[in-house]
């Protein structure tokens, strides 16, 4: 015979794990970009060399790095923007991992080159993309190759595979993605983080079996590549 209370037991549980899904948010984003971050790679790409580089700013403040022993090093930052209106306006920058040839003193200099040349800058909301449109804050994860390419070229695909770890080789400058939380599709059901390239979360944890918290924010991961503009991988 079922106890009168356990429907009740149970119906909690479920709002309560419901609820965890999404940290200080009543209703969070839909879980990611409709088209897996593709157009936000683009724009995002766009709005780095039309705001950031131009004029040669960040360009030749990085000119002044040097890692140690290598040819060449490698930086990851977290670009943190602000919702204001129908734009993303740049916040901070802030350092996520850097490559043993950068030294710790090398890599805060590069962070303050970006949030200089950064600084004022702002790149579209798009309207067709939900996620854009309910998430108050987007972070975008890139790792960046020091020196910069020149003006005007690409990243070599050597040195892109070099960074990133294409074939599972494992990269020198690869960083945590972006993740969503999902619902499961096998017992114990309820709700699990799955990591992506681009997402609604910067730091989806499981705190149970079946429940996530999250922190929803638009978010989408890559490598800067020159010319190339943004890499997702």
């Amino acid at each position: 015979m079922r106890h009168p209370g356990s429907l009740v037991l149970v119906t909690l549980a479920l709002a309560l794990t419901l609820a965890a899904c999404g940290r200080k948010e009543e209703k969070p984003p839909p879980p990611g970009f409709t088209d897996e971050g593709a157009a936000a790679q683009k724009r995002i790409g766009q709005y780095l060399q039309d705001s950031v580089f131009a004029g040669g700013k960040l360009h030749g403040c990085w000119a002044g790095i040097k890692p140690e022993g290598a040819a060449t090093g490698a930086i990851a930052l977290d670009l943190a923007f602000r919702k204001a209106g129908e734009q993303w306006t740049f916040d901070s920058a802030k350092l996520q991992k850097s490559a043993a040839a950068l030294p710790a003193d090398q890599a805060a200099a590069a962070q303050r080159c970006l949030e200089s040349a950064a600084r004022g800058t702002a790149f579209a909301v798009d309207a067709k993309q939900p996620l854009e449109q309910l998430a108050p804050d987007f972070v975008v994860r890139l790792a960046w190759p020091v020196p910069l390419p020149a003006d005007g070229t690409p990243l070599p695909d050597d040195d892109v595979a070099r960074l990133i770890g294409s074939g599972g080789s494992g990269g020198v400058i690869t960083v945590a993605g972006c993740s969503d939380c999902q619902l499961r599709g096998e017992p114990p059901y309820g709700y699990k983080c799955v990591a992506k390239k681009s997402g609604s979360q910067t730091d989806c944890e499981e705190v149970a079996t079946n429940v996530c918290a999250t922190t929803p924010k638009a978010c989408v991961r890559g490598l800067f590549g020159g010319s190339s503009g943004v890499i997702m991988y």
